[in-house]
């Protein structure tokens, strides 16, 4: 038999190897592509992930002396993003440290490949295309296992992570109050000061901040628990988004016991994901329990909330599909408009 890959490749066009690439900064990916559009494109790419049509390798990640370099390869079938096949990876450092220096902990880079003639098309800035796009996971969560009437969310964590996972639920939800949980008291009220349209305050206690909220989302580094699962309310959808080894754990055993659960991509989630692999390790959790990928909500093979009464978790530990997506959609708009630097190799 041949390979389909191979003889559908026959068919479409293949970058010119002597084309220019385009280098693209943190300010052309802002202004290509705005949270309401990465939300769009990460559904599709969790859709295609879930049928089949994307592939997304569990990541590699190496030590080093700053923390763990991340090497996250992928690839997107034709017709996810734009008529075209698209092959990528991104490279992402996480330094813990860097907080204290003033200094973005997570640092990123996408790279971009014509799929058919293997040339480089593009370098994207990849951390705030990963802020971006993490948010638009959990903007496609909400939207699929929220309820419809949700509008208090529960915010643990004030950096960059918890402004996008906030900024995507208020594009799919009627938002009207958040309640600020955090370490630092001037990086929540920082925060707080930065929204408009919504009653924000900050909350010293997570029981405070979970009374009668209806999206609950944890993007924090901790390694332990930042709220008391018994304390989340029926009805409540909650989103995880910090914890990314097995060692992390952000939602206690209770609360992934109470949910159901679905998760961004299974085999990663059981390679990575601390908030479920505790709970196995302690007997309280079973592989089996995970109701299903998002990208199986969004195509309609698995449903998503089924009442207003139960509790619904949504853990995402990020995969290379997503950057692509959001990628992919810049540098189309770039094309369009002329954004970027073009440069020779």
């Amino acid at each position: 038999m041949g390979d389909g890959r191979r003889s559908e490749a026959a068919t479409l066009p293949v970058w010119d190897p002597d084309s220019q690439m385009r280098i693209l900064s943190e300010q052309d990916v802002r202004a290509a592509v705005d949270m309401e559009a990465a939300v769009d494109a990460v559904a599709r790419a969790f859709a295609a992930l879930s049928s089949g049509e994307a592939e997304a390798p569990v990541r590699l990640a190496l030590e080093s002396e700053g923390g763990p370099t991340l090497y996250m390869p992928a690839r997107l079938g034709a017709g996810v993003v734009g008529e075209e096949p698209i092959v990528g990876a991104k490279v992402v450092t996480i330094t813990p440290a860097n907080g204290e220096r003033g200094l973005p902990v997570i640092q990123a880079v996408v790279m971009l490949l014509d799929a058919v003639g293997g040339g480089v098309r593009a370098l994207l800035e990849g951390t705030w295309l990963t802020a971006l796009r993490t948010g638009a996971s959990g903007g496609v969560a909400a939207k699929l296992l929220a309820r419809t009437d949700a509008s208090v969310v529960a915010l643990f964590g004030a950096g960059v992570q918890a402004r996008t996972q906030l900024e995507a639920v208020r594009c799919v939800r009627e938002v009207s109050e958040v309640r600020v949980v955090s370490r630092t008291r001037a990086s929540a009220d920082r925060l707080i000061a930065e929204l408009e349209g919504v009653a924000a305050r900050r909350v010293e206690h997570p029981g405070e901040a979970l009374r009668g909220a209806h999206v609950v989302i944890a993007a924090t580094s901790s390694s332990t628990p930042v709220f008391d699962g018994r304390a989340v309310e029926p009805g409540a959808h909650v989103t995880g988004v910090g914890s990314f080894t097995p060692d992390m754990r952000e939602v206690d055993a209770t609360l992934v016991r109470r949910a159901r659960v679905f998760v961004d991509q299974r085999a990663a989630a059981l390679a990575e994901a601390g908030d479920l692999l505790g709970p196995i390790r302690d007997g309280a959790f079973d592989a089996s329990m995970i109701v299903g990928e998002l990208g199986d909500v969004v195509r309609g093979a698995v449903p998503g909330r089924t009442s207003d009464e139960e509790i619904t978790f949504f853990k995402s530990v990020g995969n290379a599909v997503q950057d692509l997506a959001v990628a992919a959609l810049v540098l189309r708009v770039a094309e369009q408009r002329g954004l970027g630097m073009p440069f020779d190799l």
